[in-house]
């Protein structure tokens, strides 16, 4: 008697098939035959056969189909009761997974000792024992048990021979068998360096390194990672064109996993320049060198927020490597994309974290909760550090945070994840005018800096503080060494500012267009409409009024683009709130106003604008509250006017101051002159000199 589990699931006989009833009748037999002699429990033979819905009689029907086995195996195989559920005994050569082992085994021992066409013999034979994709016809629940287990064990053997072939010049024929294989496995690394191998016998050295890039490029896209040492060193004998060792010294294994290999390394090259950030690595270090007896389920982590730009990834990083010597097991990194409209699912980041840390591809499950499992599990007893960079939620974060008592994180985002259990915010703030100096200066030379001081500050004070204009401005300085300063703060003074910084992957622009891109309609009108403000801040009423809608649901869209850092909380925690534009983030927004809205629009919406802090001023100056202009504007606080008009005043005085000037600028003097008689009637009655003040620099309409 024979039986197969090698692709479809059969018994035969010397006079034939066996017939099997049905799929459940098969994936009792094969259940049993994987068991190896062991007992399987009812509850687990249960599970293989229904999964969680068994029906209510299932432990008479798992009886009915053992003794439907017996009946039809009669002596050639013994089903035994033993509590709590049943094992199978039968010879050991008849079952064709044993014969596969048996085989890989006398073909790996082959190839050891360097007899490779023994070992090629073998080895072929062992794979003959498939017949297709194993328990083909068996339920899904036996199939997702045992399928990663066995189909590694077809790949290694398939990699052992062709190992074996290669030794033996047989590269001609390997060729398409190998383009076949590393298309249906593009992660699959030694069967690419194989394939490299083999082409580059052939005399096709351009194929063979185009097979090389093709896989680093889809190791980095998909996983985040550098190719391994099987493919490296491929690459180099192909360059070298030096001749392939006799024998690689990787082992070739039946198991499903490939060995444990301790330290990954996924930290990306550290920025060139970091300046001012002393206080939060400090901040980062005292979390990540706290008592590690304590397992991250009670301790923390930090979790750096800033707006795009601000340098999250950079301190990151920086601090990842600073700290990785008290982690010896390595480091994990990821970028979840939640600077992107399509931020990476935690399946796909696990998966890359898996191979990093010794799985084999044929091991990592298909579902998201057996890849948890499966990460935790390999986590336990390691001290490691998991970078998670720019994350989108807290439930994105939550799942691919590290369980090991040894293990700790850094996450960096744009939100404010609060709600993070564990995590600590770290605000990642703009710089100061001297630490862009400093940071200039590293890049460019500190000399540059010292030799046109005015145009350097001038410089660093139009990128705002962001560390990331001040690294784009250092970068095109630096390739553009006989650029004067002076050249570069007159460029950046032009009206296209934002096109003067970008330089290679480096994009200002960019950086706020991905976090826009993830707002809905209303949100994104918002956003254009409030950056045509010409206001140093603006109060949450300003939201509901530039889009007509009532106050609540203005203050939900402030908050959320406070959220996604495209404006900031302005002063203190005060209510009602204010906020404010980064000047970088503001240019941008009119950028997208200009290609979004027509200028009737445009117009428009800074015409109800206008009217709005204009029916307040006059309010307020009247002292008359809500009156008989209230129900013209949406959303206007008309109650807090009337309650201190004098408070008011000196919390709106430099808006009002700006957008008097915005209006003369487009042409709107009657409304201007109007304004401005409001703001000095109103600075005379709270008893300020006309004209003191907030001063605001000029900024184009």
């Amino acid at each position: 008697m024979e039986f197969r589990i090698l692709g479809p699931i059969e018994v035969c006989s010397a006079d034939g098939e066996i017939d099997l009833d049905g799929a459940k009748q098969r994936t009792m037999l094969a259940a049993l035959l994987l068991a190896d002699g062991r007992v399987l429990s009812d509850a687990q033979l249960s599970e293989l056969l229904w999964g969680e819905n068994p029906p209510a009689t299932v432990n008479a029907q798992i009886y009915t189909y053992v003794s439907r086995l017996r009946k039809r195996l009669g002596d050639s195989a013994e089903f035994v009761r033993r509590a709590p559920g049943y094992l199978m005994k039968y010879e050991r050569g008849e079952f064709d997974y044993h014969r596969f082992e048996a085989k890989v085994r006398v073909g790996r021992e082959a190839l050891d000792d360097q007899r490779f066409a023994e070992a090629s013999t073998n080895l072929r034979a062992a794979l003959a024992c498939w017949r297709g994709p194993a328990l083909s016809d068996a339920t899904e629940f036996l199939v997702e048990a045992h399928r990663y287990r066995l189909e590694e064990a077809r790949l290694a053997a398939l990699d052992a021979r062709i190992e074996a072939d290669l030794q033996l010049d047989r590269q001609g024929e390997l060729v398409p068998e190998l383009t076949g294989l590393v298309a249906a496995h593009p992660l699959r690394e030694h069967f690419r360096a194989q394939l490299m191998i083999a082409l580059h016998r052939t005399d096709r050295q351009a194929d063979a390194l185009a097979t090389f890039h093709e896989g680093r490029r889809i190791l980095a896209d998909q996983l985040g990672c550098d190719p391994g040492h099987d493919l490296t060193s491929a690459y180099r004998d192909v360059l070298a064109d030096s001749p392939v060792p006799a024998q690689r010294s990787r082992p070739v294994v039946v198991a499903p996993m490939t060995p444990f290999r301790p330290g990954p390394a996924m930290l990306p090259a550290e920025a060139p320049v970091l300046c001012g950030r002393e206080a939060e690595l400090a901040a980062i270090d005292r979390l990540l060198t706290a008592d590690r007896r304590v397992s991250l389920d009670h301790g923390r982590f930090p979790v750096l927020t800033g707006m795009a730009g601000v340098g999250k990834t950079a301190l990151a990083v920086h601090a990842a490597r600073e700290l990785a010597p008290q982690y010896p097991d390595g480091q994990l990194y990821a970028d979840l994309g939640g600077a992107l409209s399509d931020p990476v699912e935690p399946a796909i980041v696990l998966h890359g974290f898996l191979r990093a840390l010794g799985v084999g591809e044929a091991a990592i499950p298909e579902s998201l909760s057996e890849r948890i499992r499966l990460y935790w599990r390999e986590l336990a007893g390691r001290r490691l550090l998991v970078v998670l960079d720019n994350a989108e939620t807290e439930e994105q974060v939550h799942v691919l945070l590290p369980r090991g008592t040894q293990c700790r994180a850094i996450v960096t985002a744009r939100p404010r994840m609060a709600a993070l259990d564990g995590g600590v915010l770290i605000e990642v703030p703009l710089l100061p005018e001297d630490r862009c100096l400093e940071m200039l200066g590293a890049i460019i030379g500190a000399d540059r800096v010292t030799e046109e001081p005015d145009a350097a500050t001038r410089i660093v004070r139009l990128c705002g503080g962001l560390p990331l204009a001040v690294s784009i401005m250092g970068a095109r300085l630096a390739r553009r060494w006989h650029w004067s300063l002076g050249r570069m703060a007159a460029r950046l003074s032009y009206r296209h500012r934002l096109d003067e910084l970008q330089t290679g992957i480096l994009d200002v622009r960019g950086g706020v267009r991905k976090g826009y891109a993830r707002l809905d309609t209303r949100e994104q009108l918002a956003f254009r409409r409030l950056a045509l403000l010409n206001v140093p801040d603006f109060p949450c009423w300003a939201v509901a009024v530039v889009l007509g809608v009532p106050y609540a649901a203005g203050e939900e869209v402030a908050e959320r683009l406070v959220d996604e850092r495209l404006i900031e909380v302005s002063g203190d925690s005060s209510w009602p709130p204010r906020f404010r534009f980064h000047e970088l983030v503001k240019l941008a927004g009119r950028e997208l106003a200009s290609e979004m809205d027509i200028a009737e629009e445009r117009r428009a919406a800074f015409g109800r604008a206008l009217d709005a802090w204009m029916l307040l001023a006059d309010a307020a100056r009247d002292n008359t509250g809500y009156g008989e202009w209230g129900p013209k504007v949406v959303g206007l606080p008309s109650c807090e006017v009337a309650a201190s008009p004098a408070s008011w005043f000196e919390a709106e005085r430099g808006a009002l101051r700006a957008l008097a000037r915005q209006a003369a600028t487009l042409g709107l003097g009657t409304v201007a002159g109007k304004l401005s008689r409001a703001i000095s009637e109103l600075e005379v009655a709270v008893g300020l000199p006309p004209g003191s003040g907030l001063c605001l620099r000029p900024v184009d309409a």
